[in-house]
């Protein structure tokens, strides 16, 4: 999905992501998380101050040429195009968003990984211990 395009620039149509702004707060907010950054080792790498910052992330900044312009030096930080955070690539989805396959003692599925079966031994394991004490 692509933002709206709202004004021309030097006869070229200019994406406004201005419009899109809460979404692209929430996308950096995932990808901040993912990646290990801090708001604060975040604001030193682009020179946005931190209550800016929080703005830019919660989508309630209110001027259009501020979080254009930090959106470019958040872009040049991290050598991303501009409209990188309009759609969360796959990627960067967090762990519990991944698809997984679930275990059951009535799955279907009798063979297990080595790693799972161990797993599921140990909790047995730790059940019958608990059951000692209940």
């Amino acid at each position: 999905m692509k933002a709206k395009t709202n004004y021309l620039k030097g006869g070229k149509e200019i994406m406004n992501l201005f419009n899109e702004r809460k979404k692209i707060g929430e996308h950096l907010t995932k990808f901040l998380r993912l990646n290990g950054y801090s708001k604060s080792s975040f604001s030193n790498l682009t020179g946005i101050s931190r209550p800016t910052l929080n703005l830019i992330l919660s989508g309630d900044i209110t001027s259009s040429t501020t979080f254009d312009s930090h959106l470019e030096k958040i872009s040049q930080s991290l050598e991303l195009p501009k409209d990188y955070f309009l759609n969360l690539p796959t990627n960067l989805l967090e762990t519990w968003q991944l698809p997984t396959v679930q275990y059951s003692d009535r799955s279907e599925i009798r063979e297990r990984p080595r790693d799972v079966q161990d797993i599921l031994e140990n909790l047995d394991d730790l059940l019958d211990i608990a059951s000692l004490y209940l």
